[in-house]
């Protein structure tokens, strides 16, 4: 991992034009993707091109039966890849409750086969790994899971500090660069001082050079959701919208929201991904407007990223794909209709 700058170099294409591009596409297969008549497929395993696969799962911490699902069939899963996995990106809300040492090896390393799920995991900081709620409260969570990464070098736990930035496969050969964030804007999480920090690295990782084709941001908060209970982020959406307009972020991935979502929303050429089915109780959702939404699955998002193209499939703890895309260099999205 390399802390390293991520601006892309500028397009062919408008910034119009790419967000024209982006939300016009084949409307009966995003329909279809979206209806809950729909029909699921078994995912896709083999590509045959080079390339790289990522996993994405927020909301995992609860340690009950149906993280360890989720678990099982992220294992089973990665088995039956054409290549091993290049990461997992843990989208946050890492430990529900009272986190104790033991959670570490009970909850993550023992939980996630380190025999198919044998790479780093990327952590993000969510609203419970703060502890701050009162019917969670534990002071000194978060600062935990980022010892626990600095006294693990051998971990798979990968958690240098609550904003970074990480080149795949390598600094040196990079595929695709992501950000990560966080997002926790409200009382008791960041400080001023963190959030003017974190402000100043985002703006210089954005404006340093970068040969990875790819630009994705990393982070627990969707800025755009179809859950009922929560909705848009409107704090997010001001503080980190402009960048995704004056920038070629591909993808944004959140959790927060207990839901598995791919929204495109107008004046964004950016795809809008929520995977926040790890483990915790489910949200129920409005009537999905803007994309895909399901709140009636726990699962995760795979991620095939290549030169030209990336295609996501958000998979079920029962081994179901329930959505797909993909989207190119240019901004062109296509949902990918299921067999």
């Amino acid at each position: 991992m390399r802390k390293t700058g991520s601006s892309l170099n500028s397009s062919a294409i408008t910034r119009r034009e790419a967000i024209r591009r982006a939300v016009v596409f084949s409307t009966g297969a995003w329909m279809a993707g979206r209806l809950p008549g729909a029909r699921a497929a078994a995912p896709r395993t083999t590509f045959g091109d080079d390339g790289l696969h990522v996993l994405a799962l927020g909301d995992f911490g609860a340690g009950n039966d149906a993280q360890l699902a989720v678990a099982q069939q992220m294992a089973t899963f990665a088995k039956s890849l054409d290549r091993p996995l290049e990461a997992v990106l843990a989208l946050g809300d890492n430990f529900y409750n009272k986190l104790t040492p033991d959670r570490f090896d009970a909850h993550f390393e023992r939980m996630y086969a380190v025999e198919h799920l044998n790479c780093p995991f990327y952590v993000v900081a969510g609203n419970h790994d703060y502890g701050t709620a009162s019917y969670d409260f534990q002071q000194g969570k978060l600062q935990m899971q980022l010892d626990y990464a600095k006294a693990n070098a051998g971990s798979r736990w990968r958690f240098p500090s609550k904003w970074y930035a990480v080149e795949l496969p390598d600094s040196a050969n990079p595929l695709v660069k992501f950000i990560v964030l966080d997002g926790s804007y409200w009382e008791g999480a960041l400080t001023p001082q963190e959030k003017i920090a974190q402000r100043r690295f985002l703006k210089s990782e954005l404006e340093k050079p970068s040969r990875a084709p790819w630009l994705w941001m990393v982070n627990h908060y969707p800025l755009f959701s179809e859950s009922a209970d929560r909705g848009d982020n409107a704090t997010l959406i001001r503080e980190w919208g402009p960048h995704l307009q004056q920038h070629p972020v591909a993808l944004l991935l959140a959790g927060h929201d207990h839901t598995l979502q791919h929204l495109h929303v107008e004046g964004y050429s950016t795809s809008f991904v929520v995977s926040g089915a790890g483990g915790a109780r489910l949200y129920d959702i409005q009537a999905p407007h803007r994309g895909f939404a399901d709140n009636r699955h726990y699962g995760f998002v795979h991620i095939h990223a290549t030169t030209d193209y990336l295609q996501l499939q958000f998979i079920a703890a029962t081994g179901e794909c329930l959505h797909a895309f993909r989207r190119d260099r240019a901004g062109n999205v296509e949902v990918r209709p299921l067999a």
